[in-house]
């Protein structure tokens, strides 16, 4: 009986330890909107740094680069 007991508090920490680890990721990729572009970054209000091009970091670790249009001068 005292097996049993052992075997079950092993399997309900092991069940927990797997839980705290996955539980965070989990609530990352459910909870924050999904960024592709410099744009869709700073539209969502993610800090904006005020460097030359500007850049946008979000909370993944990515970091987006502002895309710069020359314009021609005649």
């Amino acid at each position: 009986m005292k097996k049993i007991i052992a075997i079950l508090l092993f399997l309900l920490a092991a069940a927990t330890v797997i839980f705290l680890v996955l539980y965070p990721k989990l609530k990352e990729t459910t909870s924050r909107p999904k960024v592709n572009s410099f744009e869709e970054c700073a539209a969502t209000g993610y800090p904006v740094m005020e460097s030359y091009p500007r850049q946008c970091s979000s909370p993944g670790g990515r970091n987006f680069v502002e895309i710069l249009i020359e314009e021609k001068k005649p």
